[in-house]
């Protein structure tokens, strides 16, 4: 072999072995500088006659192919990836029986190329039944990518290879995270997520730049996953309240308001939105008669004629709020049937005092609530339409009484 031959053999061997002992690369950009600096080694050699030189360019094929493979995997385009680093799997196993010399001089280098390729084809697989919505499956898979980047990890080690040991860490954290992650989703358990949060920030440590994404996403799917049970309260509370309220419960019921709107006041915290801003609203407005109609039913007019107003005067502030005219529209019978309850909470305070002024506001309020009955017949209201019609009939014996007592007394109005 002449001298330059040989120099061209250490210069090869050379900077194969540098791009060998190099760490992983996790950015697409820099795996393309490498697979470019196998394609000029590639070329350099091949022009080159020594029979040795067979081994470097099947090792640099292989090596080329194995970035190239990297560079798919990191651009997310699985099934490209899967399939080249199967070839790579393939290419690299055979060059212990076709060049067994150089093997024994590479051995680490391959083997290890060898364990890497492994815990990738795993964890592609593993990712590609995850998107055919295969949890069992995916669950199995993403175990085994673990242990493969596991077996890299103690044969670096082992080699205090600490360039590589630490790469294959960080796939450890960031599969481990992906594991934690598909089975929190899938089962809808929280702590299974904030388990793949804590690998997620393991690997972003140690440099994992796609965990940062995966971080954000589990996050937002806890967040999630906090807001729809906390809406299933609030619903849950709401829904009490109204069969407290058809039960004349109406302790219980403003209670059971009283949690749905704080709830909803949480939920505003949490994500700033109208709707929950609203139905905070509404929820203290039901709350607010409620405990006007437990009011009323222990004849304690006065407190049911404030309470009464409150919840008017919540509707009302809410009305400014409301996204359309045709959904405040909607909330305008209420509103009415609040004013005429609130003026019937005080007529009958009149009447039991003997006021005369209790006549003109019975037919004060009667008349409200036929104005609120004819519009919650518009848009088929029927609650408030039994209400209004319950209250009416309430307020005809009232009239009917204090028209009598008065009358009877001379205590008519002028």
């Amino acid at each position: 072999m002449s001298v330059d031959l040989q120099m061209s053999e250490v210069t090869a061997i050379a900077r194969i072995k540098e791009i060998l002992t190099q760490d992983y690369q996790v950015s697409a950009d820099k795996i393309a500088e490498l697979v470019n600096i196998c394609d000029e080694l590639n070329v350099s050699l091949s022009s080159t006659e020594n029979p040795d030189f067979d081994f470097y360019l099947h090792f640099l094929q292989n090596l080329r192919l194995f970035f190239n493979s990297e560079f798919l995997f990191l651009s997310n385009r699985m099934i490209k990836a899967l399939n080249n680093y199967q070839k790579v799997q393939e290419g690299i196993s055979r060059i212990q029986g076709d060049f067994p010399e150089f093997y024994s001089k590479w051995q680490y280098d391959i083997d290890r190329l060898l364990l890497r390729t492994d815990a990738r084809i795993q964890n592609l697989r593993a990712r590609s039944v995850v998107e055919k919505d295969d949890v069992a499956k995916a669950e199995i898979l993403f175990t085994e990518a673990i242990k493969r980047y596991t077996n890299e990890l103690e044969f670096e080690q082992k080699e205090q290879d600490y360039y590589h040991y630490f790469d294959s860490l960080r796939n450890i954290y960031y599969v481990t995270g992906l594991l934690y992650n598909l089975r929190g989703v899938s089962s809808s358990r929280p702590e299974e997520m904030y388990q793949a949060l804590r690998f997620f920030r393991k690997a972003r440590f140690l440099g994992q730049e796609s965990s940062n994404s995966d971080f954000n996403d589990t996050r937002n799917h806890i967040i999630n996953l906090g807001i729809q049970k906390l809406e299933k309260q609030a619903e849950a509370f709401f829904t009490s309240g109204l069969l407290n309220s058809e039960s004349e419960s109406y302790n219980i019921a403003s209670m059971e308001y009283n949690k749905s709107a704080q709830l909803y006041r949480s939920l505003r915290k949490i994500r700033n939105n109208i709707e929950y801003e609203l139905q905070e609203q509404i929820q203290m407005s039901s709350y607010y008669e409620a405990l006007a109609k437990d009011y009323l039913a222990k004849d304690n007019n006065e407190l049911a004629a404030m309470n009464f107003t409150y919840a008017r005067k919540t509707l009302e502030s809410m009305l400014n709020k409301l996204p359309s005219e045709e959904l405040a529209f909607s909330f305008q019978p209420q509103i009415l049937y609040f004013e005429a309850m609130t003026m019937f909470c005080n007529a009958v305070t009149e009447y039991d005092q003997l006021m005369p002024e209790a006549m003109g506001h019975f037919t004060e309020a009667t008349n409200l609530l036929k104005n609120a009955k004819m519009k919650a017949e518009e848009l088929n209201n029927e609650p408030l339409i039994d209400g209004c019609t319950e209250a009416i009939n309430k307020l005809n014996s009232y009239q009917n009484i204090a028209e009598i007592m008065f009358q009877s007394d001379g205590l008519s109005e002028e």
